[in-house]
């Protein structure tokens, strides 16, 4: 669950209340019981990866985007390597800003972004929004990512980037899609959205450790916690 652009600014003022103070031998049991769950989760993630390791995976069409600079493949998005990240940002047809949970994740990226081309991963960004609104908010962002328009396309209604509720209005959701590159084919081999965005939100987990967590309306934490509307 990511925050807002807007709910950071009163986490700054230092909240009231403070976890018990004990001592040095009762903090350091309390921290090992802590470790050993944290130690499990860690067992559980590694056996979820393996698994995910060994997905399928299904051919995507190459899908014609819409660049600053004119129509872009999603081959060319690969950029000359074999895996391809992709996330998707809301932004819709008629809006006028990114969402600002999308905004917040692009936002805490890492500085290094090459260090995915090492590895020979490409990033790029893709949303509903026409090219010229995408580039105005990357402006204002100060963003360096490639960004496209899908707006020219199905790629959000074939992938389920976009759907619609119960009264039949289109909502979109944000979400990464890992793309493999094979004999000049794209395929998708594995795409994640809602909280399972969050592995690649180091802020977030960065938060999560500290004593008074994310202080999001949604967390379990002790009476008197501060906590904020999640997207307030």
């Amino acid at each position: 669950m990511t925050t807002s652009l807007s709910s950071s600014s009163s986490k700054a003022d230092r909240p009231d209340v403070a976890p018990p103070v004990v001592g040095r031998a009762a903090f350091e049991a309390a921290l090992a019981e802590q470790v050993a769950r944290e130690k499990e989760v860690t067992r559980l993630n590694d056996r979820v990866s393996a698994a995910r390791r060994r997905l399928p995976m299904v051919e995507v069409e190459d899908y014609a985007f819409d660049g600053p600079d004119g129509p872009v493949r999603l081959t060319e998005l690969f950029d000359g390597h074999y895996l391809l990240l992709v996330q998707n940002v809301m932004f819709g047809p008629d809006w006028e800003e990114g969402c600002p949970s999308c905004t917040w994740a692009v936002d805490t990226l890492p500085a290094r972004m090459e260090r995915l081309e090492e590895e020979g991963i490409a990033f790029a960004m893709v949303s509903q929004g026409p090219v010229e609104k995408l580039e105005r908010w990357r402006a204002e962002r100060g963003w360096s990512h490639t960004w496209v328009s899908s707006g020219g396309t199905t790629y959000h209604d074939d992938w389920g980037w976009t759907r619609e509720d119960e009264d039949g209005v289109p909502y979109q959701l944000p979400g990464y899609s890992y793309y493999l590159l094979r004999d000049g084919v794209p395929y998708l081999t594995y795409a994640t959205t809602a909280r399972g965005t969050e592995a690649t939100l180091p802020v977030a987990h960065m938060m999560d450790r500290t004593a008074y967590g994310r202080q999001q309306d949604w967390e379990d934490s002790p009476e008197g916690w501060p906590q904020y509307p999640t997207y307030g």
